[in-house]
């Protein structure tokens, strides 16, 4: 029995047509999902030519980070770590991975396949299960709570899956894109006439509150917040079918607390205080909001866009173009709004999604790549704790879920009014074809050196040390990491690019800061081998022993890469030796 919103002013809200025989069901549940599997291989298929060589183009620092995270959650599982803190990286001080966008949970789940085939294979795979694991949660909820029409839900729950917004995220920040959670977090927090056993909802509610913050915690900011304004506005809306509904609602949230307290609070205190956690972030939160000009635009990775067109209008960078709709939906979702005005529910959505496209506009108004020096209202909210962390263009995403819901009840009743399929569905493509995804582009990357994968750094590095990567050119520079994650995050490294806490407990980017590494990076840059004098030499072994660091390896793609070996001859006082496609240093004390 599905236990649809209740919607007065609206005789057939509540209406449950007769279930179709579970034969005539199956085949458009099929249709459906095979249609999502599809659109999720289609827009990750040019990674899946070789996984391990392939790196997306857009955003080729934070693909090797969410790669570590799966080879971090291999590792977690197999040696029975704490999974939510790592001593792997940034060695000795460790890392705090619940406020570093881990995806703690998915890494636990995927790690036999991780270990089977290695991470950067989980990656692709979680990529599109991403996309397609989202719009079939969503499908699944709409199926039970808004229409009996397989091609209804499927059209809204798609939009949701496979936005422009969701394609362009899916440049490795797959903690955001990983929502398969959300609808049934949404379906539990929903008004449901004559819902049974508000305990158990309750409880069942509290369990997948855990397991969000175990995914994506900004996700689970979101959900929370877009819940919450969508109820209150269906409030507003709806005054008395709400006043009916008080009571099991506040038995829901009430037992969802209770249950969340008790399963998330030591991943909360490890979140918000434990080991190596910070406040604010290393980057400005202005710089992310969504150019009012760019909800009408079309994406870089949309059908009729492209990154010529979407630099027309603002946004942080190309991974976060989380507007960008096209003109063509914006006008069918407003006609739909029209169209079922006398739903209080679809109005409630349209608040919904309104409230969340302008706070997306972040801490600036921003029209067509001009700064207005408007404040956008999220600047009210900017600095609390917790909400500091989150950026804000990624609100468009609530926004989208609204426009979904809207899209399956302006279907939805196409269908059981009988209006004839070829000029609504006529309409609907219009406003969705322009905006269906393309492949996400890729660029080739060199393998991970044998010296790692098959096992050879460990004759050269004792129990409890690391091995330092050379050259890191720049701030995010996770060449360390990507090697670790070759071991499957067995070797550790003095560095990585991960958020710890700076002097003052504000977040910085875990950089190398020793001398040791910075020279090498410069000789990489520029080809010339500096000076070294005893000076420098007593400055390179300080800076091993503060790293743990028993062994030093040269990345052989390196620029300037002769150069920086004779430099590291002379700073280690050792000579490089060439072993399974490196050059490597074995800086362990002797005797």
């Amino acid at each position: 029995m599905s236990h649809r919103l209740a919607d007065e002013h609206a005789p057939d809200a509540s209406t449950e047509d007769a279930p179709a025989a579970p034969a005539r069901r199956w085949p458009g549940h099929l249709a459906v999902l095979l249609c999502y599997a599809a659109l999720g291989y289609w827009v990750t298929s040019r990674l899946w030519v070789a996984p391990d060589t392939r790196l997306l183009a857009d955003n080729r620092n934070d693909q090797p980070l969410m790669e570590w995270m799966f080879a971090h959650g291999g590792y977690a599982l197999t040696h029975l770590s704490n999974p939510l803190l790592t001593d792997s990286v940034q060695v000795p001080h460790g890392a705090n991975l619940m406020a570093n966008s881990s995806i703690v949970l998915p890494a636990l789940i995927l790690a036999p396949i991780t270990l089977a085939f290695g991470a950067a294979t989980t990656f692709v795979l979680f990529t599109g299960l991403c996309l397609a694991g989202t719009a079939a949660a969503w499908y699944a909820l709409f199926r039970r709570r808004l229409t009996d029409s397989a091609l209804a839900a499927g059209l809204g729950a798609g939009l949701i899956g496979f936005a422009p917004g969701m394609i362009s995220l899916s440049n490795a920040h797959v903690h955001i894109t990983a929502q398969f959670l959300v609808p049934f977090i949404v379906g539990c927090v929903l008004p449901s006439p004559g819902a049974p056993r508000p305990v158990r909802r309750g409880a069942l509610l509290g369990v997948l509150l855990t397991a969000q913050l175990l995914t994506g915690t900004e996700v689970l900011l979101f959900t929370v917040l877009g819940a919450g304004a969508f109820v209150l506005l269906w409030a507003a809306f709806v005054p008395s079918a709400a006043r009916r509904q008080v009571r099991g609602l506040a038995i829901r949230l009430g037992v969802a607390v209770i249950v969340f307290a008790v399963l998330a609070g030591y991943p909360l205190w490890v979140l918000l205080a434990g080991p190596n956690s910070y406040h604010g972030t290393p980057w400005d939160i202005g710089i992310y909001g969504t150019d009012v000009a760019s909800w009408p635009w079309f994406n870089a990775f949309s059908l009729l866009g492209g990154a010529a067109q979407a630099a027309r209008v603002y946004s942080g960078n190309a991974t976060e173009q989380t507007a960008f709709l096209g003109p063509g939906l914006l006008v069918l979702v407003a006609v739909l709004v029209w169209w079922l005005r006398r739903r209080r529910t679809v109005l409630a959505l349209a608040a919904t999604g309104l409230l969340f496209a302008v706070c997306s506009f972040g801490t600036e108004i921003v029209l067509m790549r001009a700064h207005t020096g408007v404040a956008g209202p999220w600047a009210l909210v900017a600095r609390l704790p917790l909400i500091e962390q989150a950026i804000p263009d990624r609100l468009a995403l609530v926004t989208i879920a609204a426009f979904g819901a809207i899209l399956t009840f302006g279907a939805d009743r196409a269908v059981r009014t009988g209006l004839p399929r070829p000029p609504w569905l006529a309409a609907y493509a219009a406003a969705l074809v322009p905006i269906l995804p393309t492949a996400l582009p890729v660029t080739h990357r060199p393998p991970i050196p044998q010296f790692f994968t098959a096992g050879s750094w460990r004759e050269h590095v004792r129990a409890g040390h690391t091995v330092l990567a050379v050259p890191t050119s720049f701030a995010t520079d996770r060449l360390s990491m990507r090697w670790s994650s070759g071991t499957n995050a067995a070797m550790a490294v003095p560095d990585g690019a991960v958020m710890i806490p700076g002097p003052d407990g504000k977040a910085q980017w875990g950089t190398p800061r020793s001398r040791l590494a910075s020279t090498a990076a410069r000789v990489s840059r520029t080809g010339r081998v500096p000076r070294v004098d005893d000076a420098e030499r007593a400055r390179a072994r300080s800076d091993l022993a503060a790293g743990r660091t028993d062994c030093v390896v040269l990345d052989p793609t390196a620029p300037h890469g002769t150069a920086v070996r004779h430099t590291l001859d002379r700073l280690l006082s050792v000579h490089a030796r060439y072993a399974s496609g490196v050059w490597y240093w074995d800086v362990r004390p002797t005797g």
